[in-house]
């Protein structure tokens, strides 16, 4: 019986060859539409991965301004001067051993930035005047910082020491008001090396890889410096005569209390995560294995808002994909059950033969699912090599998209692999004459190396996409048949042959 209904199958599909041609279209553009909102949601998938990796967030060690204001009011309820509280209220910050240590949780920090600022005297050197007083906070700079010798810093110095643990998290690099002139930026290994602004290697006469000597305000000890870099700012209130160098270097110029053996503290530490899901384990662990934070009136906070605003773009996609999914097989079954219907009341005399007979009902809907089944699985296949090229213009679009994205990345990163810039990065190019030093003794870089992000869209429709072509086109198929065969089972053959409706 089954190779007869087979058989059947195979002669109704040969004579009715345009209703077959229709039918196997269908299916072939359905199969595409299918295939291509598949691609897209898998995409889509890849892209979130990609935005993950990329947009981990950030996670800032700053001030418990709550717990401070907590305590202060404790302290006036039990009689303390409010006058004399404020004036000596020194906002808590992380020392430069704690930050090294939680930027060791490799498998949840990317990278990280900190910084330290300072005061130094020109020695022998010219200092840029202006009106007004040097009062800026430096090109991009870091502002003052609330450290206990701040007000010496402020008095004393008529050079102002910018020290951040990377050239690419100056804030003047990130909104585009400080470039390079000459020479090349610091890294973490530059010590001793800094970089000095345009108007001040001027007045001095200094040029790349000459050095120079300044000295701590506190100790008076003169410390030699080589020029790395030449920078220019546009910035409104950029200070000619702040210097930009590595953490290590500009160490050297706090007081002994400040630099404590090592152990001094450092402000605007961010941690940028590998992945912004984890960032809230990230925050629970630091806050488990580092009571003292908190103890410190110390908070960890996490900001994920760019990669929030970018899963929402990324994420309305996949959501049309789903949309043009459903619309697609919902319009299918429709279109499908129509067709059949048709195909089954042009068919009746057909099946009122069979019926008489003694065919079984089930049979005649069989043979009709077989024919819809065979023409389906030519229409899907014909739809899976053509999908393909679909598939890969899809994905090489994508792939594109995060080249650009990626490239423009790498030239703001200044030498760190990997490393993925806080807040709106925008920095500009490096001078073409010069390369990026190539360094990785230390631990951030090894935590570079290890964390190195490296996306690859596989840009063909993978194996699952094309099974779960087939299972959406079989189920539609069955879905189509549902009307048919209850019209199928309704026929009775002594009626069909005798012509009544």
């Amino acid at each position: 019986m089954f190779r007869s209904m087979l058989k059947r199958s195979f002669l109704s599909i040969r004579r009715k060859l345009g209703r077959t041609i229709i039918l196997t279209l269908l299916f072939f553009m359905m199969a595409n539409l299918v295939l291509a909102a598949i691609t897209i949601k898998t995409a889509v998938a890849a892209q979130m991965s990609y935005a993950k990796s990329t947009l981990g967030g950030t996670v800032t060690v700053q001030a418990d301004m709550d717990a401070i204001r907590e305590a202060q009011k404790e302290e006036m309820e039990n009689g303390g001067d409010r006058k004399e509280m404020f004036k000596n209220m020194v906002r808590p910050a992380v020392d430069v051993e704690t930050a090294n240590k939680i930027a060791e949780y490799s498998e949840y920090v990317k990278d990280y930035s900190y910084e330290i600022s300072s005061s130094a005297n020109s020695a022998e050197l010219e200092v840029v005047e202006s009106e007004g007083g040097d009062m800026g906070d430096g090109p991009g700079g870091f502002g003052r910082r609330d450290m206990e010798s701040s007000e010496d810093i402020t008095l004393d110095g008529d050079i102002t020491i910018y020290g951040i643990n990377a050239y690419a998290y100056i804030s003047g690099v990130q909104n585009e008001s400080m470039t390079i002139k000459d020479g090349t930026y610091f890294d973490e290994d530059s010590n001793d090396k800094a970089m000095i602004s345009y108007e001040f290697a001027e007045l001095n006469d200094l040029k790349v890889g000459e050095k120079f000597k300044i000295k701590n305000i506190y100790t008076e000890k003169e410390i030699e410096l080589e020029v790395v870099g030449i920078y220019d700012s546009s910035e409104e209130r950029a200070s000619a005569n702040a210097i930009y160098m590595n953490i290590d270097t500009a160490a050297k110029f706090l007081s002994n209390d400040d630099y404590n053996d090592g152990k001094f503290n450092v402000s605007n530490v961010n941690y940028f995560m590998i992945n912004s899901e984890k960032a809230e384990e990230f925050v629970e662990r630091v806050n488990a294995d580092f009571p003292e934070l908190s103890e410190n009136n110390l908070k960890i906070a996490v900001d994920t808002s760019e990669y929030d605003a970018m899963s929402s773009s990324i994420e309305s996609v996949g959501s049309f994909a789903t949309t043009i999914l459903i619309i697609v097989i919902v319009a299918a079954i429709i279109i499908v059950t129509l067709i059949v219907t048709i195909n089954v009341k042009d068919r009746r005399y057909e099946m009122g033969v069979l019926l008489s007979l003694g065919a079984h009902k089930r049979n005649i809907v069989g043979q009709i699912a077989t024919e819809l089944v065979i023409v389906g699985t030519i229409g899907f296949v014909l739809a899976s090599i053509s999908g393909t090229f679909l598939a890969k213009s899809m994905g090489q679009s994508i792939l594109e998209s995060q080249i650009a994205a990626s490239s423009q990345q790498s030239e703001r990163n200044f030498g760190r692999p990997g490393a993925q810039m806080g807040g709106n990065m925008n920095a500009p190019e490096m001078p073409s004459n010069n390369s990026a030093k190539s360094s990785g003794g230390n631990m951030k870089q090894r935590i570079m190396a290890n964390q190195k992000t490296d996306i690859k869209l596989d840009i063909n429709a993978a194996p699952m996409d094309f099974l779960l072509l087939f299972v959406t086109g079989y189920a539609v198929i069955v879905f189509a048949l549902i009307m048919p065969s209850v019209n199928i089972l309704r026929y009775q053959p002594k009626e069909i042959l005798a012509g009544k409706e």
